[in-house]
């Protein structure tokens, strides 16, 4: 054999082995290896809300008993739809859920408005901050909304920057002053795919004071939801690719944070609930890649999961699923959050919101 075709089969031999470990290792850690059934399914019993498509994140009013959803029509938008505004919602949590509906509370300002993920501030005196991505073609920023005492949104502030450029969600800790997940590392597109082909964790937390954004946490694996603890010491970043929670020490006065805890759940987190009593509730995807084979097309189904952690002290908790389905009551599960003995539960594309009895938490 000659020199030549013996080092084009050594190459072609090791480009082989490359791609399959490459494939195996991104199937394996998208969840994709794991099998699941009918019979694992978690499923308490549900009520169905109508929504407006894409319902990926709410939050809740615990005082005021509402809850805010962020809607966009995602599927529009990528069969090519143009100007499609998406909007905020809220759900009047008093009385029966069998009642619960969605009103339209969304500002006039901006006129191009694509929300995604949103978070609630409420200060000592009562006075709320809603704070929302906004998507809106080239260009993500957060928007401000002041609350009125009905759930109407006035527009206050556009915050943009260069440091903000693939914003997932926001968590507001003052009026002017926020953290926000960036999912991935670039704004190049092949970049971004090979990225998350890869497994790799270039995705990063920013902070803004008021005035500046700065980075304050890195090396995340498609940094997802963004929540903070009942006192404000901590904060909590989801990672979707990399399956995990991750824990932060948080500087009041600053906003710098120090790492705490790293907490694999083995699931694709997506957007983090903190009930008043610090429970986290997490929606998250347990095959990210029949997710985006859902997203491409919705008769794809993808499994819904919702995880419970209870935090301890010094990090971790103890953890378990309180909602599992394999897609056919929900698929593309993104968001769960607690109001007394239910949860919401909805998605990044179905066009409605589960409220579903919540199980009490193990040995509770």
């Amino acid at each position: 054999m000659k020199p030549i075709t013996r080092n084009i089969i050594v190459a072609a031999v090791v480009l082989v082995a490359a791609l399959s470990f490459i494939g195996v290792r991104f199937y394996a850690g998208a969840g994709q290896l794991t099998t699941l059934t009918a019979g694992m399914e978690v499923s308490p019993q549900c009520t169905v809300i109508t929504s407006p498509p894409g319902p990926e994140d709410l939050v809740i009013d615990h005082e005021r008993s509402m809850a805010f959803v962020a809607a966009t029509d995602r599927r529009a938008i990528t069969a090519g739809a143009e100007n499609v505004r998406g909007g905020i919602y809220v759900i009047d949590l008093k009385g029966d859920p069998a009642s619960w509906t969605l009103r339209p509370v969304t500002a006039p300002i901006p006129a191009a408005f694509q929300p995604h993920g949103l978070g609630l501030y409420v200060d000592g005196a009562g006075k709320r901050t809603l704070a929302v991505v906004n998507h809106t073609g080239d260009v993500d920023s957060v928007e401000l909304f002041d609350v009125a005492e009905d759930g109407i949104l006035s527009h206050r502030a556009t915050v943009h920057d260069q440091a903000m450029f693939a914003l997932n969600d926001v968590q507001p800790v003052g009026h002017s002053a926020f953290y926000a997940t960036n999912d991935h590392g670039s704004t190049s597109a092949l970049l971004n795919a090979v990225s998350d082909v890869l497994m790799l964790s270039p995705a990063n937390l920013v902070y803004f004071d008021g005035t500046s954004v700065r980075e304050v946490a890195d090396d995340l694996g498609y940094a997802n939801g963004v929540n903070l603890s009942p006192d404000g010491k901590t904060v909590y970043v989801a990672q979707t690719s990399g399956m995990a929670l991750n824990i932060y020490d948080r500087d009041i006065e600053t906003g710098d944070l120090t790492p705490v805890d790293f907490v694999a759940l083995g699931t694709g987190l997506d957007n983090v609930d903190v009930a008043p009593d610090g429970t986290l509730l997490i929606g998250a995807h347990p095959k990210l890649v029949d997710f985006i084979s859902h997203a491409a097309d919705e008769k794809n189904l993808s499994p819904s999961q919702v995880v419970r952690l209870i935090p301890r002290a010094g990090g971790g908790g103890v953890a378990d699923t309180v909602y599992l389905n394999l897609g056919d009551q929900l698929s593309g599960s993104s968001v769960a959050a607690t109001y007394g003995d239910v949860m919401l539960v909805s998605g990044v594309f179905d066009p409605k919101i589960l409220v579903c009895e919540i199980a009490p938490p193990p040995g509770g």
